[in-house]
């Protein structure tokens, strides 16, 4: 088995400015992923991604066995998405190197995966003969059966027609938690999405693990995990 995995880093963000050189403890929200890829031996390349010099510089120095790409300005707008990104790495890929079986989408804004994790989704990835996409998800917190809009100072239920119910009777739901993505090559290039239909869920129930940062709070946040949880 194959394996290919990219971590995109953009350089502007417009929630979090210069977001993946932000430090929680001694080390920037790119550090993280980038050391923690160096010690596995799951993948067949490590490619990463960006429009920011100061990490291709980076990689170029100190992790010279992956490869960094300098993202075009066409693939780093605002409005890019994700999965644009990943066709151009892995048609560019295959014409230069090989074919693959997986790609594992990286991003930095989870800085507490743990190389377990990984090995585990990789390891889902082999029980369905890579032939389905793994996506890390985890338990939502407010159920919006729950929720409701504000319309002229009045609430109205979110969901129509479904009276509030206690929380032991609601159904379980999830949401993506960007901790990882691994998917299948073909899937990708045919749905054009990081989440393609019929995705097998991998479910972190780690609070400090599914931390996504995009916000000043969920940077302090995991400041606070980093020192409470000694991680």
């Amino acid at each position: 088995m194959k394996l290919l995995a990219i971590i995109l880093c953009r350089k502007n963000s417009k929630r979090l400015k210069y977001k993946h050189h932000l430090k929680i403890g001694n080390q920037s929200l790119i550090d993280y992923s980038l050391n923690l890829l160096s010690k596995t031996n799951f993948f067949h390349n490590i490619i990463v991604s960006s429009d920011d010099r100061k990490i291709i510089k980076k990689v170029e120095k100190k992790h010279s066995d992956f490869i960094a790409l300098n993202r075009q300005k066409k693939l780093s707008r605002d409005s890019t998405e994700s999965y644009e990104v990943l066709i151009n790495i892995y048609s560019w890929y295959k014409k230069k190197y090989s074919n693959v079986d997986g790609i594992f989408l990286i991003q930095p804004t989870s800085p507490f995966r743990k190389l377990s994790t990984i090995k585990k989704m990789i390891s889902q990835f082999k029980k369905y003969k890579m032939s389905k996409s793994i996506i890390s998800v985890r338990k939502i917190d407010d159920h919006p059966n729950w929720m409701f809009r504000v319309q002229k100072n009045k609430l109205k239920q979110f969901i129509k027609y479904k009276p509030v119910k206690m929380s032991q009777y609601l159904d379980k739901l999830y949401i993506v938690n960007g901790l990882g993505y691994l998917l299948v090559p073909k899937d990708l290039l045919k749905e054009k999405t990081t989440i393609p239909k019929n995705s097998i869920a991998h479910i972190s129930n780690l609070h400090y693990e599914n931390l996504d940062i995009d916000t000043k709070d969920d940077l302090e946040i995991g400041r606070a995990y980093k020192k409470y949880f000694n991680l």
